[in-house]
C-alpha cells in the first residue's frame, strides 16, 4: 500500500493523486480547447468553453494545493546519481510547469471578461469580470493563453520524456516513484 506523505523513495498516494488528476484534466483541457477553437460561433462551442472554464478553475485550485502539500510533504530527492545539469533542468522545468499552471487561469479569466463572457464554475457560480469588454485587450489574452498552452505543452512534453529516460535508460526509479500501482519505487538509485 502507498503511504500517503511521500518518503524518500517515493512520492505518497496524497501527492500521486495530485499529479494524475492534474495530469487527465490537462489533458481535457487540451482537448477541449483545441476542440472549441476549431468550431464556429455556436452554442456547442459555448458549452465546450465554459467546460474549458470550469476546469481551469479547478486545475488552479488543485495546483495550489499540491503546491501547499508539497511544502507539507517534501518530494523525494532526485538519485545521487543525477548529474547536477539534470537535476537543475527538472527544478526549472517542474517551476515552469507550475507558474504556467497558476497562470493561465487567471489569463483566461481576463481573456473572458475582456470578451464580455462570463466564467463560471460548472454554473456553481460565477467569477466577477475583470474588465469591461475590450477587443484589444481580448486579442492579446488570447494570443498570450494560447502561446502558453504551447509552451506548457512543450515542458510537459519534455518531462515525459524525462521520466522515460530516466527509466529506460538510466534504469533508476524516478518514474517509478511517481506510480500508484507499483509496491514500490525499484531500480538503481
Amino acid at each position: 500500500m502507498v503511504p500517503l506523505l511521500n518518503t524518500r523513495e517515493r512520492y505518497g498516494l496524497i501527492a500521486q493523486l495530485f499529479h494524475w488528476i492534474i495530469v487527465v484534466l490537462v489533458i481535457l483541457q487540451f482537448v477541449l480547447g483545441f476542440t472549441a477553437h476549431g468550431l464556429p460561433i455556436s452554442l456547442e462551442r459555448l458549452i465546450l468553453l465554459a467546460r474549458h472554464k470550469s476546469i481551469g478553475i479547478t486545475i488552479f485550485v488543485l495546483v495550489v494545493l499540491r503546491l501547499a502539500w508539497r511544502l507539507y510533504s517534501q518530494p523525494p530527492p532526485l538519485p545521487p546519481s543525477s548529474h547536477p545539469l539534470s537535476n537543475t533542468a527538472a527544478r526549472l522545468s517542474h517551476a515552469l510547469m507550475y507558474a504556467l499552471l497558476l497562470a493561465m487561469p487567471p489569463v483566461g479569466w481576463l481573456l473572458s471578461s475582456a470578451s464580455h463572457l462570463t466564467v463560471a464554475w460548472f454554473g456553481l457560480f460565477s467569477l466577477p469580470n475583470l474588465v469591461g469588454p475590450d477587443k484589444r485587450l481580448a486579442n492579446a489574452m488570447l494570443l498570450t493563453h494560447e502561446s502558453m498552452a504551447w509552451l506548457l505543452l512543450a515542458t510537459v512534453s519534455v518531462h515525459v520524456l524525462a521520466a522515460l529516460w530516466h527509466h529506460f535508460l538510466l534504469k533508476d526509479a524516478v518514474l517509478l516513484r511517481m506510480l500508484p500501482f507499483t509496491r514500490r519505487a525499484t531500480g538503481k538509485q
